[in-house]
């Protein structure tokens, strides 16, 4: 589907709002989210005035305010979701939100929407049908606990994508990867958020790997 700012009813128009308000509780289903995210989107000019529209399908109940975030100085940020994410890890979603909505991919599921219960990775992300589990490294685990969560995922066919909170942390893993030498790709949070299908990822040996995109579908 297109987003409401690129088709549809004119802009300022109930039917607009109505069609932007669902495509926001469409966005919260998945994907917890600030008012500066949407705004980023493109779905409103402001950040004000994209809270002011958060705020009011809260007070229809529409969508849930979850909690608050502090990603820099500054107020916090109130999150907004369809689902309850731990409070805890709140600030680890909506950084996961910034990643995934850089992504070009077919089907994105998260959250109570993810399918492999063993595994439960971050993400699992579709690009042309193939799955990529993707998985959020913020720096807050040791490298043991990294190791554990790599060897849940030693006997997972698919590619994982593990973004890292910096360049030192990502030779830290990727070192420590010797059982994903054949699946898991490495790269920074930085990279991802600037460039996310460039040749950002290292493979186990070091190397540089592109992400795909979706291929769009031709008109018949």
């Amino acid at each position: 589907m297109d987003t409401p700012a690129a088709s549809g009813p004119a802009p300022h128009s109930l039917a607009f709002a109505r069609e932007r308000d669902a495509w926001v509780c469409w966005l919260l289903d998945g994907h917890p989210a600030t008012a500066a995210i949407l705004a980023r989107l493109g779905w409103f000019p402001t950040k004000n005035k994209a809270l002011r529209r958060l705020n009011r399908l809260t007070r229809k109940r529409r969508v849930r305010l979850v909690g608050t975030v502090s990603r820099k100085p500054g107020r916090p940020e109130h999150v907004f979701c369809r689902w309850g994410p731990k409070p805890d890890q709140l600030l680890h979603e909506v950084w996961l939100t910034e990643v995934c909505l850089r992504l070009d991919a077919g089907q994105i599921l998260r959250g109570p929407h993810a399918t492999d219960r063993h595994l439960r990775p971050d993400a699992e992300v579709w690009i042309n049908g193939q799955p990529y589990y993707l998985e959020l490294d913020r720096g807050t685990m040791g490298y043991a606990q990294i190791e554990r969560r790599f060897w849940l995922y030693r006997e997972c066919p698919h590619p994982v994508l593990w973004v890292c909170s910096t360049g030192e942390r990502l030779e830290g893993m990727r070192r420590r990867a010797e059982g994903l030498r054949r699946t898991a790709l490495f790269t920074t949070l930085a990279e991802v958020l600037a460039s996310p299908h460039a040749a950002v990822w290292r493979d186990f040996a070091g190397g540089r790997v592109a992400l795909p995109r979706e291929a769009k579908a031709q008109p018949e």
